[in-house]
């Protein structure tokens, strides 16, 4: 009943949490296309207005230019009218002038004015005549100035001159409502949260597209160069051999764990005859059984000379296991149940080019320790191009426990094979070592097959491979890319 209660519960969280992120999504949606929706409404406002504008601008434009012609015609009369103006103007100063002038005299001669033969009285009447004829003067310019008046006021020009200064300003008002407006929206356009992220989206949408197609084109480019280029050069380069011919041949290795000597030599689990004589370094993971009276030990290097291949290939906290009497060890791969087991044995002499992660144990004289030797070829165009500049070299006399992904094939060398690449475990010195293009271009493309394929050929010497390499293309891109960068570096120091 418990589990029915909490059955119900998961299965309700989750359909509440998809719920939830169905919500979630359509409210984004909404408010997204409410923002796309006011963005265009407002986008289409500021053309029309601009549209508008224009045409507003247009036609005040032409206003200002029918005023200049209108004033200019204008401007004549109304020149013509202030002429006539200052000419009555003129004439009142002088007639105020004559007659304070007149008045003067009299206010101060008011015996002698009295005289009518006197010379005040005979100026008086002078200014009297002048006072008459300017009056009479002044009568005449202020009719002809209300006659210029009538026709300033009647004239069509100046009616139309004040008609369009006023539509001007109107116009002038309209245009700068209007440009507030588009202001306003054009401000609304720029600070809107859809624009701006559309606007930074089509800045990086140039380099973004670049970048996808570098990504795209780029890795068939150099697949293309890899195997047409740099493929065909390193199948024509010499083979290599670790050590340079000798005419006395080393002594053969053999598979002691196995009745057959090529072929199919591994198998799941292996019974070990261990002699007081000798020890066995092994990976804990492949230790099953041994008596009680055996003496367990820790190694924690397979080679104190080499650290860091010891550590990068897992021999490190190695089991030693010592016995006075001949002890029986029954090795297995204990977490690996596709894995299998084979016990190559070196004589005095042999030498065997191994990488130490096929290395699940070493079996060895307790005297000695185990002999290994590094080989680097940084000289050797070949090395560069496959990236395998060091080789590591295991001397006789001893045995070497190698584990194989599905199990171990060893054949001997002779004629010219072809061996994937990531399969190959190891190979005798006295074997010629090339590398040679996988056949056909589709398969290296689309990862199913590496680049070159391990070749092998000589007279004499042995070789061996996994039967079925461990497949990590299943992993996560960044654990493969990881992956990947940390194969190469093993495969450098020939790990």
């Amino acid at each position: 009943m418990g589990k029915l209660l909490i059955a119900i519960v998961v299965f309700l969280t989750q359909k509440v949490r998809t719920l939830l992120v169905i919500t979630f999504v359509l409210l984004l949606g909404s408010w997204l296309q409410h923002e796309w929706q006011a963005l265009e409404t407002a986008q289409s406002e500021v053309q029309r207005q601009q549209q508008v504008q224009k045409l507003l601008q247009a036609r005040h434009e032409d206003l200002i230019k029918a005023q200049q012609k209108t004033e200019q015609a204008s401007k004549k009369l109304l020149t013509q009218l202030d002429v006539a103006k200052t000419q009555v103007s003129n004439i009142k100063n002088q007639l105020q002038q004559l007659r304070d002038t007149r008045q003067a005299i009299w206010d101060e001669n008011w015996l002698a004015r009295k005289n009518p033969v006197s010379a005040v009285s005979q100026q008086l009447r002078e200014y009297d005549i002048q006072i008459a004829a300017l009056s009479s003067q002044l009568r005449i310019g202020q009719q002809a100035l209300a006659v210029w008046q009538d026709k300033v006021l009647q004239a069509p020009e100046i009616a139309q001159n004040k008609q369009l200064q006023q539509q001007i300003a109107e116009s002038k008002q309209v245009l700068l409502q209007l440009n507030q407006s588009i202001e306003q929206s054009t401000q609304f356009v720029k600070t809107s949260l859809v624009n701006r992220l559309h606007q930074a989206v089509m800045q990086v949408l140039p380099a973004a597209i670049t970048i996808l197609l570098g990504v795209i084109f780029v890795p068939i480019f150099l697949k293309l160069f890899q195997y047409f280029v740099v493929a065909p050069l390193v199948s024509r380069l010499p083979p290599i051999r670790v050590f340079a011919q000798t005419q006395t041949p080393p002594p053969p290795i053999t598979v002691s764990s196995s009745i057959q000597q090529t072929g199919h030599v591994s198998s799941h689990s292996l019974t070990l005859k261990l002699s007081p004589q000798r020890e066995l370094l092994l990976h804990p993971d492949y230790l099953q059984s041994f008596s009680q009276h055996a003496q367990k030990t820790t190694q924690w290097f397979l080679n104190a000379r080499i650290p860091f291949s010891s550590w990068a290939a897992g021999l490190v906290t190695l089991v030693r296991l010592q016995s006075n009497q001949d002890e029986m060890v029954q090795l297995a791969a204990m977490h690996n149940a596709l894995e299998e087991l084979v016990i190559i044995s070196l004589p005095a002499g042999a030498t065997l080019v191994c990488k130490p992660r096929c290395l699940a144990g070493v079996i060895k004289q307790r005297e000695h320790a185990v002999k290994i030797t590094r080989h680097w070829r940084l000289l050797n165009l070949h090395s560069w191009l496959t990236l395998q500049l060091r080789y590591l070299v295991f001397h006789g006399e001893c045995q070497l426990i190698i584990k194989g992904h599905h199990g171990v094939i060893l054949e001997q060398a002779g004629a010219a094979r072809l061996i994937q690449q990531n399969a190959t475990l190891g190979f005798s010195t006295d074997v010629a070592y090339s590398n040679y293009r996988c056949e056909t271009f589709i398969s290296y493309y689309l990862g199913k097959d590496s680049l070159f394929n391990d070749q092998f050929n000589g007279e004499s010497g042995m070789y061996f491979y996994e039967q079925a390499p461990h497949d990590s293309r299943k992993a996560a891109l960044v654990g493969k890319a990881v992956g990947g960068v940390w194969d190469a570096i093993l495969k450098v120091f020939g790990i």
